[in-house]
């Protein structure tokens, strides 16, 4: 158990000090930018990421099943890179050929072609670094991992430095110092892990692509789903809403990040060393005590950012504070998600990816649904709502697939600590003179279910501390 944790810690390094930097960068560029040109330029963003999650064509999560059983790595390397990379160049003449259109959709105007054009050029860079990065993780490499991790994050920070203090503060300064961050620091790490591409040696093996291809290509629909999940509040935004509606909504899903870097923290130790469990036949007690303790932890780190939700948005501008009211539903996302990592085992141990589908279905559905009820009435807080309640079902649908091909663990915990978590989510969206008696009620509320839980990792702490005492005694 030390071992796993020490593994942890170090893996979380990396996703830590970019949540820090990110947490730096996020207020200077709020402070110089308002809502309504903060929601342009995260529509950059949020293009970019559902084109990259398209382009993959889910070989990266094949990359990562078949990384430990290929011996020549180089090649699986070379292979799973092809096709996503060929898949971004495509979208680069797409985007370059229709200019106007794609610039109209994302900026409200269809002059801006040079932001346009980086959105393609993106494309081609973070291909590279996503495979990289996975072989680095996969490698368990955990420092490397971490430290390029920080160092991507800090050419955008200095980018978006040099842009709002030196040469403008609208939201072209936002996506072009992001896209110069990220083309500057991803080149630096291709020089560096240049030796990866051994293209001389290179053999093009049909099968091995193949067999990636009907393990990943289920997984683009379901993360191609997960992705619109993810953005179905944004773009409901922009159909029913406006700029401003879209800058306040990101803005509050940036200060959320404060608990998804906890998630990809976990998300990238967690994958490789669950897949070796399940291959040594650890006991499934080992992952229940596993799933418990992120269920635990997540909910404390939840209810601190609830408490201090109205001075984590006033870090970012005064003219943000509004957005605090999304934060409990928003964060949500990042807690169940990870939670959910833990409870998902049995899909991933029988390789039924196509199951992801209908878990993504379970939850997009009525997220798209919600959307459309509720944001031309309500706004963001409606895009938030849409997002909470589709986020309790993904969790549910997970856990429930999983569990129909997996012994598993019993759940009643997990969802019990959801319902109150949700409720808290609804209940801060408005402001009462009792609102902080209320949190910290269901605060100990959480704490009670939980109880077990904390008993039980109780007594392994002081039976570790116990040997450790021992040992000290007998040398």
């Amino acid at each position: 158990m030390k071992a796993f944790i020490k593994r942890l810690l170090a893996f979380s390094i990396g996703p830590a000090g970019g949540a820090l930097i990110a947490f730096i960068t996020i207020p200077v560029t709020t402070h110089f930018v308002s809502p309504a040109e903060y929601g342009k330029a995260s529509m950059f963003a949020l293009t970019l990421t559902m084109l990259s999650t398209v382009q993959y064509l889910g070989i990266d999560q094949a990359y990562t099943r078949e990384f430990n059983e290929v011996k020549d790595r180089e090649a699986l390397f070379l292979h799973a890179l092809l096709l996503p990379l060929l898949f971004a160049l495509f979208l680069l003449v797409m985007i370059a050929f229709n200019l106007g259109a794609t610039s109209h959709f994302l900026f409200g105007a269809r002059d801006q072609s040079t932001a346009t054009l980086l959105l393609g050029v993106s494309l081609i860079f973070i291909t590279f670094e996503r495979f990289i990065l996975l072989s680095i993780r996969m490698e368990e490499k955990a420092l490397a991992y971490s430290l390029f991790t920080i160092f991507i994050k800090l050419t955008v920070l200095a980018a978006t430095l040099l842009f709002v203090l030196m040469i403008r503060t609208d939201f072209l300064a936002v996506v072009y110092s992001a896209a110069a961050g990220q083309i500057i620091g991803d080149t630096f790490l291709l020089i560096r892990y240049r030796a990866y591409f051994k293209i001389r040696a290179f053999h093009f093996d049909r099968v091995l692509l193949r067999r990636m291809l009907v393990f990943g290509l289920p997984l683009v629909v379901a993360a191609s789903a997960s992705t619109l999940l993810n953005s179905a509040g944004r773009l409901a935004l922009r159909v029913w809403g406006s700029f401003y509606d879209i800058g306040m909504f990101t803005a509050a899903l940036k200060v959320a990040a404060v608990l998804a870097v906890v998630q990809s923290s976990f998300t990238s130790f967690w994958v490789p060393t669950a897949y070796r469990w399940h291959s040594e036949g650890q006991s499934i007690r080992l992952f229940r005590a596993v799933s418990e303790g992120v269920l635990l932890f997540m909910s404390l780190l939840y209810f601190g950012v609830i408490l201090f939700k109205d001075q984590l948005m006033l870090l970012l501008s005064p003219q943000y504070v509004p957005a605090a009211g999304l934060l409990g539903l928003l964060c949500l996302q990042p807690v169940l998600y990870t939670v959910s990592e833990t409870t998902t085992l049995g899909i991933v141990f029988s390789r039924k990816s196509y199951l992801n589908i209908w878990v993504s279905l379970c939850s997009l559905l009525p997220c798209l649904i919600i959307n459309s009820l509720v944001v031309p009435r309500f706004g963001a807080i409606g895009a938030g709502l849409a997002t909470g309640v589709s986020y309790v079902l993904f969790f549910w649908s997970r856990s429930y697939f999983s569990a129909k091909n997996w012994s598993g663990f019993p759940l009643t915990t997990h969802y019990a600590v959801m319902l109150v978590l949700l409720a808290a989510g609804i209940l801060n969206t408005s402001h009462f003179p009792f609102m902080l008696l209320a949190n910290l009620g269901m605060l100990l509320l959480v704490i009670l279910i939980q109880s077990g839980s904390i008993l039980s990792i109780y007594r392994k702490w002081r039976a570790a501390r116990r040997t450790n005492d021992s040992s000290s005694i007998s040398s």
